[in-house]
């Protein structure tokens, strides 16, 4: 009887995690692999938007995100558009990242609709603020709540220098950074300050995004408060 209460239990939870906790969870890549196609930057979709297949309202509609607010389960002809198309999803700050293909210099943005096969489409906002370029996500977002670096970045890369250069000298190795703030970004390189285990803060320039424009790290967006 015991076992079978405890079955019970365990059938429950697990139905639990599978109908609920999807719907709610919050996306954050953790890792420079988890976004495929970084583009020029990103664009913050948080409301109801069309995907068209060329940028005039008179072209083919691809996509039709329809719900109310970002809160509600963004699942769109049976495409969960938050694992599939977002690197970044967090409800409860009204953050939904798009990466951006291309900016023609209008209301039109090329977007990755798909970071599994690269899929673009052009969406139409007015919003002059849903536009960022890394260097502005990382100002908007990372420098009053901190960044991260991304896991799968090789330990010879967790390493703050004395310049914007590689070849420059090598001032701190960082094991298992806490905490990373930065104060200015010159092209692809911060001046930031570390915490980590030794609870030193640590000095110097971090290669935070590669020539070929994959990042290194991520703006801490859990650390966003609700509005």
């Amino acid at each position: 009887m015991k076992n079978v209460i405890s079955l019970i239990i365990f059938l429950i939870l697990s139905l639990f995690c599978i109908t609920i906790l999807p719907a709610k969870a919050d996306i954050i890549p953790l890792s420079s692999n988890s976004i495929k196609y970084y583009g020029i930057g990103v664009l913050n979709l948080p409301k109801n938007y069309k995907v068209y297949q060329y940028p005039y309202f008179d072209s083919k509609i691809i996509r039709e995100v329809n719900y109310e607010n970002i809160k509600k389960s963004a699942i769109v002809n049976t495409i969960d558009m938050r694992k599939v198309s977002y690197i970044a999803y967090i409800p409860s700050n009204n953050i939904a990242l798009l990466t951006v293909d291309l900016n023609p210099g209008n209301d039109w943005y090329s977007v990755f609709i798909n970071q599994e096969t690269g899929e673009t489409g052009w969406v139409y906002t007015e919003d002059k603020d849903a536009f960022l370029t890394y260097k502005g996500l990382f100002y908007k977002y990372g420098k009053q709540y901190g960044i991260r670096i991304f896991s799968d970045i090789p330990k010879e890369n967790k390493v703050l220098y004395s310049k914007e250069d590689k070849s420059s000298q090598v001032l701190h190795e960082l094991s298992y950074p806490k905490y990373i703030s930065f104060t200015v970004i010159r092209g692809n390189w911060l001046l930031a300050v570390v915490n980590d285990l030794t609870k030193q803060a640590k000095v110097g320039w971090f290669n935070w995004r590669n020539d070929n424009g994959r990042l290194n790290m991520f703006p801490n967006l859990k650390e966003q408060p609700a509005n």
